[in-house]
């Protein structure tokens, strides 16, 4: 009676892990293989820009191909030098002609860009590759009047590129504006806030009013916590007011909505610098291009400005070849002609000619001689074929991928530990039936 109970128990702990190394069997196949950092992509860069200051747009080209069955998630980054930061749309697709998207870009704060496979390369394992372009900031103040050499990091190479350094040449030295104008840039690398900087001459007057709107088009609304007005007599290095400021001694009026902001100093005496800061955020990213309009009033004087400011755009393409499949040539085995017996024709002698005189002559019999056939040729041993039923001929080798070194980075969980498991398992479920079947064998026999 205890082994009949051992045995059913026995065959129970079996069933159940049976069924928990199926499902844990199936669990492990339905697993994607790890994506891999491709060390062997190729990246080149250049850039026609010039720098003359601080914060100048470097705008940047690239081609880049991948290793052929590149796997999809697969990566490959580019790390910007120090002296750039990344500038505009932090992420953008590599797309073929027909829109179907071959790898994906993303930046980060630290200037590194990592670009990402999609499924696009599984059909198109081959020649993967193709552009991109995207826009930074020259992030420094430069020092010298020549050519600079940024270095960037590609995987585990280095990439260097020149850019040329140039003095400035236009509106670089002290001079305070002359007119009134203004001026817009973007406040963030993600370009989702911009700055206006409304500049005017000194004032001329003894006393002077000044007001000062800005109107900014559709698209964007002004951040009223951050209007900023400015007075002095001092003027920096850049043409800027600098300190000592007059703003508490000449205070601001500012009445202020997101569709628009007027600015009003009263009484300034002459000789006095006034400027206005103005942030707006950008409520429409679709845009390419923003305008900011305004007006600039001084003693009655009223002088409209504008500035416009368009978006930097980061892009590429991208592209592959398929696996070009064998085309199966049908050919027609040439059938070996098997020499048959003929039999003669037989030749019927002349018919004789009756004369006036007829002489009784021995009638000839047509005589039917079978001729004697040919030998045949030896006929191959191979079975002929039939010429109703051509002979397709399938290529049996299939083209191969490249031979990829082992390491850590290359290696993939493809799920196929999963069909070890579910093996154990129908074992481990066999091994349970015959204990269950042996414990019921048992008890028939203790019944009879």
């Amino acid at each position: 009676m205890n082994n009949q109970i051992h045995l059913r128990t026995v065959s129970i702990v079996a069933a159940f892990l049976a069924i928990a190394m199926a499902v844990l069997g199936l669990g492990m196949t339905a697993l994607p293989a790890n994506a891999a950092t491709l060390p062997d992509a190729e990246i080149t860069l250049t850039t026609e820009s010039v720098v003359s200051s601080q914060w100048d747009q470097v705008d940047l080209n690239c081609e880049w191909s991948v290793p052929d069955h590149s796997q999809p998630g697969d990566t490959f980054s580019v790390q910007l030098p120090p002296q750039l930061r990344w500038f505009g749309k932090a992420s953008f697709d590599l797309d073929n002609s027909n829109g179907d998207t071959v790898a994906t870009a993303v930046a980060n704060d630290a200037g590194l860009v990592v670009f990402t496979l999609s499924d696009f390369v599984k059909t198109h394992p081959l020649n993967v590759g193709g552009t991109c372009s995207f826009s930074t900031q020259y992030s420094q103040v430069p020092t010298v009047g020549d050519t600079e050499e940024l270095t960037f990091t590609v995987g585990s190479s280095v990439v260097r590129v020149p850019v040329a350094v140039e003095p400035c040449q236009k509106d670089c030295g002290p001079e305070a504006p002359t007119a009134a104008g203004k001026s817009m840039s973007w406040v963030d690398p993600a370009q989702t806030e911009l700055r206006s900087v409304f500049t005017m001459p000194a004032m001329t007057a003894d006393t002077n009013d000044v007001v000062v709107t800005d109107t900014p088009a559709a698209g964007m609304d002004i951040d009223c916590a951050r209007v900023t007005p400015r007075i002095g007599q001092v003027v920096g290095s850049d043409g800027g007011i600098v300190q000592p400021y007059d703003n508490d001694q000449y205070p601001a009026a500012i009445d202020c909505s997101p569709e628009k902001a007027t600015v009003t100093w009263t009484g300034l005496p002459e000789g006095e610098h006034v400027e206005l800061f103005v942030v707006t955020r950008v409520t429409d990213p679709s845009l390419a291009v923003y305008e900011n309009t305004g007006t600039v009033t001084i003693a009655g004087t009223e002088s409209p400005v504008v500035a416009q400011l368009r978006r930097t755009e980061a892009g590429g393409t991208g592209d592959g070849t398929a696996v070009p499949t064998p085309t199966p040539t049908a050919t027609t085995a040439t059938p070996t002609p098997t020499p048959s017996a003929t039999t003669a024709t037989p030749t019927p002698s002349a018919t004789p000619t009756p004369t006036a005189t007829p002489t009784p002559t021995a009638t000839p019999t047509p005589t039917t001689t079978a001729a004697t056939p040919a030998p045949a040729p030896a006929v191959p041993s191979a079975p002929v074929a039939s010429t109703s039923s051509p002979i397709l001929v399938v290529p049996t080798d299939q083209p191969s991928g490249p031979t990829e070194t082992e390491g850590p980075d290359q290696l993939a969980s493809t799920g196929a530990q999963g069909t070890a498991f579910i093996f154990v398992a129908a074992a481990l479920l066999a091994v349970g039936s015959l204990l269950a079947f042996a414990s019921a064998r048992r008890k028939g026999r203790r019944t009879n």
